[in-house]
């Protein structure tokens, strides 16, 4: 173990100041760790433009992070502080990284062709849900098409072999049946071949891996990674109350939006069981930051129930503030729509009356089902690139996809950093800045 993943526990990070912001981070489908994104976020942090001269970021050391008591138990996740420091002023964060990589892992198939292989299943249980994209096609229908360009690349794919081996079995007179059937074959190869190579620029397998996810995800439990987040909600929940941080901020980018959905979730049940519920003077803040979330893509599938169930939750529970920040010029995500509406499918048709008056009790800015997210921002990415560098981001997905972790050309609204350390409370920042 290397000097920066020591093991650190609660008791040991006291000495780094009182009154800070604790973010736990949860990455999307990404088989690359802690290592990977720490050496990012130092990187960007040093790119990212300011407005004031005076302010830099600073990306502390990779840490383990335990909240064990006396930080005995090995842990998987880790931990570094991210500060800025602005005329003389410094505010910081404990950036808490909540691995799931290993699970990741476990469906992340090596070979591409497998991943286009699944692809069909998962097609062919998108057409039977087809009735449920009506919505997604109204309030997201560049997100859809985004989506569904994997299957036309397939379909194109295979004509162009079909085509090709047809040329070559016409051209080729008196080829025995068997002959032109292996030479079909082998034109039909030959070009999937070579739309694999052009996957590699074009990252369409990158979108199927999402998309097989989310439908394996509606088959099957995780149950290592669903312990994984109980002890993670015990763990924050315990040293929270030791007034440890001002505030909580669970963070889900991508798709680890839906798991920052049940970690909320989880955690806020842990502190209702918390002598500190009993004293509203002392209760500790949570909030969910989602960016580029994947939430509907998730809960569009029959089988997701339980994702729905916790969905319907946080968006009923006025105690948590939930921030959904994500652009509409991102394909791959769900941005400034109705994410939960969109994710409940039947579910959200129950107790319309009921939800529809607490959301205009509320003063939404815009219809929605529940009262959560009660702020829906873009990051408005147009205003952080010159007009060359923007057209360029359009045309890559994956890139735009994670601009939310990484700086900008020019100084903007939006600031992942400035984000994380802001001071005073969450909602403040996000509402005073990125609300429009």
């Amino acid at each position: 173990m290397t000097s920066s993943e020591k093991n650190i526990s609660v008791e040991s990070s006291k000495k780094t100041g009182e009154g800070e912001r604790l973010v736990i981070f949860m990455g999307g489908f990404d088989p690359r760790g802690a290592r990977h994104y720490h050496q990012l976020m130092r990187t960007e942090a040093q790119k990212q433009p300011v407005a004031s001269v005076d302010r830099q970021y600073a990306i502390g050391g990779r840490e383990k992070w335990n909240a064990a008591a006396h930080g005995q138990e090995k842990s998987l996740h880790s931990r570094w502080k991210v500060s800025q420091t602005d005329s003389g002023n410094t505010a910081s964060a404990d950036f808490v990284f909540f691995d799931w990589h290993d699970q990741v892992r476990l469906h992340w198939p090596s070979s591409r062709a497998e991943v286009f292989r699944q692809a069909v299943g998962t097609y062919v249980s998108i057409w039977n849900l087809r009735q449920w994209l009506k919505p997604v096609r109204e309030q997201a229908r560049f997100t859809l098409w985004a989506l569904m360009y994997p299957l036309f690349y397939m379909l194109l794919v295979l004509l162009a072999g079909l085509g090709l081996g047809s040329m070559l079995v016409s051209a080729w007179d008196g080829l025995p049946p068997a002959g032109a059937a292996t030479l079909m074959l082998a034109a039909v190869a030959v070009v999937g071949w070579g739309g694999l190579v052009l996957d590699g620029y074009l990252h369409i397998s990158w979108l199927l891996r999402i998309l097989n996810f989310a439908h394996v995800s509606s088959r099957k439990t995780f149950p290592v990674l669903d312990a994984r987040i109980e002890t993670m909600a015990a763990e924050v929940a315990q040293a929270l109350q030791q007034q440890r941080w001002r505030e909580v901020v669970v963070v889900g980018f991508s798709v680890g939006s839906v798991q920052a959905l049940k970690l909320t979730r989880a955690l806020r049940r842990k502190l209702a069981e918390s002598p500190l519920s009993l004293q509203a003077s002392r209760r500790p803040l949570v909030n969910l930051v989602t960016l580029g979330n994947c939430i509907p893509l998730f809960g569009l599938f029959p089988g997701a129930g339980a994702l729905r169930q916790a969905l319907r939750e946080i968006a009923m529970d006025e105690a948590v503030y939930w921030a959904d920040i994500s652009s509409p010029s991102d394909s791959v995500c769900f941005g400034m729509c109705d994410v939960v509406g969109l994710s409940l499918r039947e579910d959200g048709r129950r107790d319309q009356s009921q939800v529809a008056s607490s959301v205009a009790a509320a003063g939404k800015r815009r219809p929605q089902w529940g009262f959560n997210p009660q702020a829906m921002c873009s990051p408005r990415f147009h205003k952080l690139f010159l007009p060359t560098t923007y057209r360029w981001l359009r045309r890559n997905k994956m890139r735009m996809h994670f601009q939310y972790l990484m700086a900008g050309e020019v100084a903007g609204a939006y600031d992942f950093f400035e984000l994380l350390t802001s001071a005073g409370p969450m909602h403040d920042y996000i509402e005073r800045k990125l609300v429009r």
